[in-house]
């Protein structure tokens, strides 16, 4: 691919692997490969290629046509003055170990789901209760509608480049569906102030991640996400709470969830501002590594956000 984005080789191992044909792509710009509705991503994708400190990288990418999955690894190729001049692609088929991974993963979860059935019976009304208060909970407040689910698809694309398919990135999936339970015991009236908040009514508010512990401990299934849930308003710096965790003392999942809490909440228009666009959000979080976010997982965030993994 050249330096404006046209194909200018493939070779047979390509047309094989991608079942495509060299004649059909050479000479076409990257856009005509991908559908329309992704070709922001494409194009944020080709505008990261091109900047001075972009090394190659690797991604998963699905063709859900055909039912494959195929390991793609980018690299931008640069001339002896280092100026970008295009990108070379070799993508590799990796359906058969991404399918033999995925069977895995569901043979595992169809084994802890036989053993914890009966319990999963019995607390299954208290579970659904649970994700009902959840949509209860957003429906009263048009500004909050959906974050949760929102969050809880960028939390888990976050957490599945760093674990794989993994009981780690389901325990993050879930902690984002149900990170804001805590926030039925906090009063409607600072819960959707407009105005800033006393310090008596915000430090209400910062019980809710408590409140969400006490909540979920009731069911066996969600005491594994209680910590994660309860740090992820913890800072970096140790300025968070509840408990003013620093660094590395602060749980994984929760320092991932940290992230993508505040990047929905940035990109969704609130009573008191409207909404910053995507990459304004991301600025954002560039800004406050180190300090709000993690910079292992806020580098994860805004490698996967201009490389248009995610949006």
């Amino acid at each position: 691919m050249d330096a404006d984005g046209r194909i200018v080789f493939v070779n047979k191992s390509a047309e094989k692997i991608r079942h495509i044909s060299a004649e059909d792509r050479v000479g076409k710009h990257i856009f005509m490969c991908h559908p329309p509705n992704s070709q922001k991503s494409v194009d944020r994708a080709l505008q990261y290629l091109q900047k001075e400190d972009t090394k190659t990288f690797v991604r998963m990418i699905t063709d859900h046509e055909n039912g494959k999955y195929y390991e793609n690894t980018y690299n931008p190729v640069r001339d002896e003055n280092n100026k970008y001049i295009g990108s070379m692609v070799i993508s590799r088929d990796i359906t058969d170990s991404r399918q033999l991974e995925m069977a895995r993963s569901n043979n595992l979860k169809e084994m802890e789901e036989k053993v914890s059935e009966l319990k999963e019976k019995l607390s299954q009304m208290f579970i659904s209760l649970i994700f009902s208060l959840i949509n209860t909970l957003e429906a009263k407040d048009p500004y909050t509608k959906g974050h949760s689910m929102r969050v809880c698809g960028l939390a888990s694309k976050m957490a599945e480049y760093k674990w794989g398919l993994s009981p780690i990135k389901d325990q993050v999936e879930l902690a984002a569906q149900l990170h804001d339970i805590g926030k039925i015991g906090i009063r409607e009236e600072v819960l959707h102030k407009a105005d800033k908040l006393s310090v008596d009514e915000y430090n209400h508010i910062k019980t809710h991640t408590i409140i969400a512990g006490n909540i979920l401990a009731s069911a066996e299934k969600f005491k594994p996400i209680i910590s994660i849930i309860r740090h992820h308003h913890e800072r970096f710096d140790g300025q968070g709470y509840p408990d003013g965790l620093k660094g590395e003392a602060i749980p994984e999942g929760s320092r991932i969830l940290a992230i993508a809490d505040t990047y929905d909440a940035m990109t969704s228009d609130r009573p008191y501002r409207k909404a910053l666009s995507c990459e304004e959000a991301a600025e954002e979080i560039k800004k406050n590594l180190g300090s709000q976010f993690c910079p292992e997982f806020g580098n994860l965030f805004l490698d996967l956000f201009y490389s248009g993994t995610i949006c």
